[in-house]
């Protein structure tokens, strides 16, 4: 248990959804709030979403709150919006990405998340999601920008996810989404837009 003097600043910590070292610092000093936050995650009170930034809520959606632009996509989009059955693992797609933390895979709350850098040209076309676990509204992308995103990474699951994705998408935004692309000339904006074409051009 922490210090009867910072029982009541622990209290306030788990109610707020995430929240930093620094803060914890400040009130229980460098030295004691280094022991607090080990102490508290020994107990496994809270989990660690990227260095420095806890939270006493279990949930690894919760990592986008320290990272101010990122969002979930790919096949964790697509199990939020309904248009998977799977999640496998949280995918989450940010500009941070390596000068805020490394990509790559790591555990967050029992829970494999892999995180991938995305170019400040293709962060757009994301919403806010209840989600309750997160007790709160995270970013995620829309279904037109996740079908975008799974092309863009070339995501291995897909050819299984589009079928449904495809019937909650906004034929238009879609292709305005993949006009953006080819105005930015992001990476890959060419298979992007023959791929689009493919989808709703041709459908019958």
């Amino acid at each position: 248990m922490p210090k009867v003097k910072y029982r009541e600043f622990v209290d306030t910590l788990r109610k707020a959804s995430v929240f930093n070292s620094k803060v914890v610092a400040g009130v229980a000093g460098k030295g004691y709030s280094k022991l607090l936050l080990h102490n508290l995650r020994k107990r496994g009170e809270i989990i660690e979403l990227i260095k420095g930034w806890y939270s006493f809520r279990k949930s690894p959606y919760l990592i986008t709150i320290p990272l101010p632009e990122s969002y979930i996509g790919l096949g964790s989009a697509a199990f939020i919006h309904g248009a998977w059955n799977t999640v496998a693992s949280v995918n989450v797609l940010t500009t941070s990405a390596p000068r805020r933390l490394r990509t790559g895979e790591r555990i967050i709350a029992g829970q494999k998340v892999i995180v991938r850098r995305i170019s400040k040209k293709m962060y757009f076309g994301y919403e806010l999601k209840y989600m309750e676990d997160a007790g709160g509204q995270i970013r995620v992308s829309d279904p037109e920008k996740t079908l975008i995103d799974m092309i863009y990474f070339n995501y291995p699951f897909r050819d299984e996810i589009f079928p449904e994705l495809i019937k909650l998408c906004d034929k238009n935004k879609v292709k305005q989404y993949a006009e953006l692309t080819s105005k930015k000339r992001v990476k890959s904006w060419k298979k992007i837009g023959a791929e689009v074409g493919r989808m709703f051009d041709n459908a019958a």
